[in-house]
């Protein structure tokens, strides 16, 4: 038995890994068997973005699992679940525009303890 990579299953609902089995993909969890879906695209392309929308590592790991499933080489398996993701409106990387939103009021504190620095540092100095 090798371990893998970490999904939520689609039987048991659970974040598990998934385990190898003389060639075959399964649960850890509750041995559900991922190797059935190559013949079910549309069952492996929900699951593919179920994990994909949990964030983190959802991407790579869903990635991965295509790869495995469908034999297909990394990179082909990257291209798809990205193209799965972009006709599914789900953003992989945020712009640059929401990570400079999320980090405006961190930005506006440090600015704000730099001035009063430096305002106490001209009091001091200037007696």
């Amino acid at each position: 038995m090798k371990s893998t990579i970490y999904l939520k299953c689609p039987q048991c609902r659970e974040h598990g890994l998934l385990i190898e089995r003389q060639g075959k993909y399964f649960c850890a969890n509750c041995m559900y068997d991922y190797t059935q879906l190559n013949d079910d695209r549309g069952k492996l392309d929900e699951i593919l973005l179920e994990n994909i929308r949990e964030g983190g590592f959802g991407f790579p790991f869903s990635a991965a699992l295509y790869e495995r499933v469908t034999l297909v080489s990394p990179q082909e398996a990257m291209e798809y679940v990205k193209r799965l993701a972009e006709d599914n409106n789900i953003e992989l990387m945020p712009s640059k525009g929401s990570i400079l939103k999320s980090l405006w009021p961190l930005l506006a504190l440090i600015i704000v303890v730099v001035v009063v620095i430096i305002v106490a540092f001209l009091f001091v100095v200037n007696g």
